[in-house]
C-alpha cells in the first residue's frame, strides 16, 4: 500500500515536472501555437526518457548506443533542472521577493527533478534488497 502511495505521489510530482518543462521550453522557443505544441511534445518525450532512468543507468554495456543513452540522460537531467527551476521560479514563487525566492526555487527544483528518477527506481528496480 505505501509503495503504491509513493508511486502516486512521485507520479504527481513528475507531472508537475513535465509542466515546468513545457513552461521552461516555451520561454526559450516562444508562446505561439507551434512553439507551445513543440514544448508539450518535447516535455512528454523528456519525461518518458527520464522515467527510464534506472534501465539506462544500470545498463553495463560499453557499446556506443548505451553509452550515448547515458550521455543523453545526463543532458536531459541538466535541461530538466533548468526548466524546473524556471517554472518554479516564475509559476510557483512569482510573488516572493529577494533571496528567499532563489533558495526556495533551488529546493523545489531538486525535489521535482528527482521525482522521475525516483519513480523509475520504483517501477524498474526488481532487486530484492
Amino acid at each position: 500500500m505505501s509503495n503504491t502511495l509513493l508511486k502516486i505521489g512521485l507520479g504527481v510530482v513528475t507531472a508537475w515536472d513535465t509542466v515546468t518543462t513545457v513552461y521552461g521550453t516555451s520561454t526559450i522557443l516562444g508562446t505561439a501555437n507551434l512553439q507551445i505544441a513543440i514544448s508539450i511534445a518535447f516535455a512528454l518525450l523528456l519525461t518518458a526518457y527520464l522515467l527510464r532512468s534506472i534501465p539506462i543507468i544500470k545498463n553495463p554495456s560499453d557499446e556506443i548506443i548505451p553509452v550515448g543513452a547515458k550521455i543523453l540522460w545526463f543532458l536531459a537531467i541538466l535541461y530538466d533542472i533548468f526548466t524546473a527551476y524556471t517554472g518554479n521560479f516564475d509559476l510557483v514563487l512569482g510573488n516572493i521577493g529577494g533571496g528567499q525566492k532563489i533558495i526556495i526555487s533551488i529546493g523545489l527544483t531538486i525535489f521535482i527533478s528527482s521525482a522521475p528518477i525516483g519513480l523509475s527506481q520504483l517501477i524498474f528496480n526488481t532487486d530484492s534488497e
